[in-house]
């Protein structure tokens, strides 16, 4: 099998790789690709971002959020972990053998001394901890296999930022289901690297086949992609389905409770409630934030043009009216 030289560590020009190859490149044949993000929380394409995403800890830690074109739950990737995508010409998905992609995994696996184990078609598991994980898409004949090997990654930042307030949303959308995880590295002899693995993963995997060299102008176009469409708030955010967002909190100036609407990642309908002390009518700013983008940057970039003080008083600032605008 064919594979791509890729280095990259942006999640939105991953994402615009996949949909290239899937859906517009010129293939004949299977290939596939290993890729690692610098900070990456990815979610499934019917997930409600929102709600699977600790918006405040994502965006303090420079944590990229990026939609993929598949189902599945939410995952967190950093350079810990390797993701892994095939892309193949089928007639038939439905009699596609995924043991073709899994198989060659677990035997690189097993020649390094890994006990790991394909647990269902989408699994691997080490002593019942998952650490690999994978989605399909299929179009127009071509299918798109991809999917993660969990080989060092940071659990702490993981469970903080794939970890939001449930309770404030009420939503239909897909909600991720939590596994029990586990490290490929701590089944591995020590001194053994995420660089080895993925060279005896290319090894098994290819058998003996050449690396396939995209043109410049294929780049261009995933480049293109990945700027005009996926690393774009409409995409990441303003897919997600519709949802109701509640919050409440007390400052300084009193208790401030939202409840929202929120439909393609906008403000469709909003009431603010609490015993702040404002002198100005409060359903001004109600209305005002009807359409805006549900997120802490937009709020805070019309409050900036509006009387904020007349609907909050003295001492609620701008800033901690917009952090109600994330989980």
């Amino acid at each position: 099998m064919k594979y791509i030289s890729y280095q990259n560590t942006d999640a939105y020009y991953n994402v615009a790789l996949e949909h290239y190859l899937l859906e517009e490149a010129d293939l004949t044949e299977a290939v596939f690709f290993f890729s690692q993000y610098g900070n990456a929380v990815i979610v499934g394409k019917n997930q409600n971002s929102f709600a699977e995403v600790n918006q405040a800890y994502a965006r303090e830690h420079h944590i990229q959020v990026a939609r993929r074109e598949t189902g599945g739950g939410a995952v967190y990737d950093d350079l810990g972990n390797i993701s892994f995508s095939f892309v193949l010409p089928v007639e038939d998905p439905g009699k596609v053998n995924f043991k073709k992609f899994v198989q060659p995994m677990v035997d690189a696996l097993h020649q390094i001394g890994v006990a790991v184990i394909a647990d269902g078609r989408n699994d691997l598991v080490i002593k019942g901890k998952k650490v690999s994980g994978s989605a399909q898409r299929y179009v127009n004949g071509r299918l798109l296999h991809h999917g993660t090997l969990l080989f060092d990654i940071n659990t702490e930042v993981m469970s903080h930022v794939l970890t939001p307030a449930k309770d404030k949303f009420i939503s239909k959308a897909a909600k991720s289901v939590q596994s029990r995880v586990g490290l490929i590295k701590d089944a591995l002899p020590a001194g053994f690297t995420i660089l080895d693995l993925k060279k005896q993963l290319t090894k098994e995997l290819a058998a003996g086949d050449n690396e396939l060299k995209l043109s410049s102008a294929a780049w261009a176009r995933v480049q293109q992609l990945r700027d005009d469409t996926f690393v774009s708030w409409d995409w990441n955010w303003g897919t997600t389905p519709a949802f109701q967002f509640n919050q409440h909190k007390r400052f300084a100036g009193g208790r401030v409770e939202l409840h929202a609407n929120i439909d393609r990642g906008r403000i469709s309908a909003i009431k603010i409630q609490g015993d702040f002390l404002g002198i100005g009518d409060i359903s001004q700013l109600e209305q005002a934030l009807i359409g805006q983008a549900f997120s802490h940057a937009a709020v805070e970039k019309l409050c900036q043009t509006l009387p904020f003080k007349n609907y909050f008083g003295e001492n609620i600032s701008i800033q901690e009216f917009a952090d109600l605008f994330q989980n």
